[in-house]
């Protein structure tokens, strides 16, 4: 059985996979965040030099703002999508463009007034792909699938029953269809992918793990 720690680091969460094949790290949360990580791995008795990947949904500064240092501190690989790979290694990825009037607005002044605040510390990445990339020469029995809209890159880790969706989806207030997206009409199509999939549980950066039933539920009302 699985076992999946959620780690609040900043404004959304990363996650730890426990699994017997070994332990694993769903995205490293907003810069400064890195030692309250690698303590929640550690206090469990696992050692962090013993973590087998680290997996960036994308490249936003909540989510990748501690790969550098888990990377050097741990030595596991970095697996970011190849359209995430420029911005990972340059510390910055702009802000993205709300899905409703209010979060347009803040996305709006966010480009203008606040684009350094999307900035953390640059990274290498270890791994890349674009489709699909199995984790299987890794230890561990999953699959990445490209799930864009979000950003171009956004993508989705695969583990038995549940999937890592980062912030293509959240669960906030009732509210299942991101705030933020480059463009919906990318993102409604990769709902429907994540719609496909064999899973139960979705978890997202922003909000509690999210059952399917009722993320169908928002899928239809969304198609109408």
């Amino acid at each position: 059985m699985d076992k999946v720690i959620p780690i609040r680091a900043g404004v959304g969460n990363c996650y730890l996979i426990i699994h017997a094949t070994g332990y694993y790290l769903v995205d490293t949360g907003s810069p400064g965040y890195g030692e309250k990580i690698i303590k929640s791995i550690t206090s469990r008795g696992l050692n962090i030099k013993e973590l087998q990947f680290i997996f960036l949904t994308h490249t936003h500064y909540d989510h990748a703002g501690n790969a550098r240092f888990l990377k050097e501190v741990s030595g596991a690989p970095l697996i970011v999508h190849n359209s995430e790979a420029g911005f990972l290694k340059n510390g910055w990825h702009e802000v993205p463009y709300g899905t409703n009037p209010v979060f347009k607005m803040i996305s709006m002044l966010g480009r203008k007034f606040s684009p350094s605040h999307a900035r953390f510390e640059a990274a290498e990445p270890d791994i890349l792909f674009n489709n699909q990339f199995s984790t299987i020469e890794l230890g561990a029995p999953a699959t990445i699938v490209h799930t864009p809209g979000h950003t171009l890159g956004s993508s989705t880790l695969i583990f038995g029953k549940q999937a890592f969706v980062g912030d293509s989806m959240v669960n906030m207030a009732g509210r299942i269809w991101p705030p933020f997206a480059n463009n919906e009409t990318e993102l409604l199509k990769s709902w429907k992918l994540l719609a496909a999939m064999d899973v139960d549980f979705f978890y997202p950066a922003h909000g509690k793990r999210l059952k399917k039933t009722l993320f169908l539920e928002a899928l239809s009302k969304k198609t109408g």
